[in-house]
Formats: C-alpha cells, sequence, structure tokens
C-alpha cells in the first residue's frame, strides 16, 4: 500500500485499519501526544485516543471507511494535509449510516515514520445514501 506518497499511505492504513477494527494498529498511526477531534471536544494523548476509539467502535457491527481526494505538505519533520471520506456503518441497533467529511490533518515524523499528531473532523453529511440525511454535523456534535 505504499505508491511513494507517505502521506498518502498513512492515510489509507487509517482507514484500512477502522475498516479491519484493528485498534491496535491504528493507535500506531499516532504520536503520543495525538490530538483526535471528531466533534465531541479533542481528546489528547495516545492512551486517551485509543480509549475514545474503541468506545466509538463498541457501537458499530461493521464500519467501511474510504478515503478520497487530498493533499499534504510536508517538509523534514512535520506537515499538514485535509483529506476528504466517506464512512459506511453498521450499528449494533440495526440503524445503518451514511458519512460524508474531511479531516483537516497535522503530521509529525517521529523516527523515520510519519504519524498523525491532530485529526480534525469536520462533518459535512449524514444520513441515508441518498442524501435525504442532515448536512453539517450530527446532532450533538461541534460545528
Amino acid at each position: 500500500m505504499n505508491d511513494g506518497d507517505p502521506i498518502k499511505t498513512l492515510v489509507h492504513q487509517y482507514c484500512d485499519r477502522v475498516c479491519n477494527n484493528d485498534q491496535p494498529a491504528w493507535l500506531e498511526l499516532w504520536t503520543d501526544d495525538g490530538v483526535w477531534e471528531i466533534g465531541r471536544g479533542p481528546v489528547r494523548g495516545r492512551e486517551a485516543i485509543g480509549a475514545a476509539m474503541a468506545t466509538a467502535m463498541n457501537l458499530f457491527d461493521s464500519v467501511v471507511q474510504l478515503a478520497f481526494n487530498g493533499a499534504a505538505t510536508t517538509n523534514e519533520e512535520v506537515g499538514e494535509g485535509r483529506w476528504y471520506f466517506s464512512e459506511f456503518a453498521k450499528a449494533k441497533s440495526g440503524a445503518t449510516v451514511f458519512y460524508l467529511g474531511y479531516y483537516d490533518d497535522i503530521y509529525r515524523r517521529v523516527e523515520s515514520e510519519w504519524k498523525f499528531a491532530s485529526r480534525t473532523l469536520n462533518w459535512l453529511y449524514q444520513g441515508p445514501p441518498d442524501l435525504t440525511g442532515v448536512f453539517g454535523p450530527p446532532s450533538g456534535y461541534n460545528s
């Protein structure tokens, strides 16, 4: 899964590990002091991010997350980028949900590997795939 662009590979690994619910491998993609913000306030530090991911994934039987267009700029040690994504999820309650959004990212090189130092989710849509749902953040999330 390496096309020569290490940031694109990082983003695709993130989605792949969500799809496979491989939380330990997903957590390896973060810096120790990373910040994950999906709309309910920032979660800081790898341990807290891992706990938040476990709580989120416990709501679902399955999740398919796909990364689309994006771009990133980096220097030798840090970078930033934006990546659009979609997510299809089936909740344990039986409900199905379709999400569209983008992540604003900050990356940091740690021991020659790029990691997420920050990911901030910006919600564009939540609801049925026919787009009859809610545009903007879901109810209860920050805008």
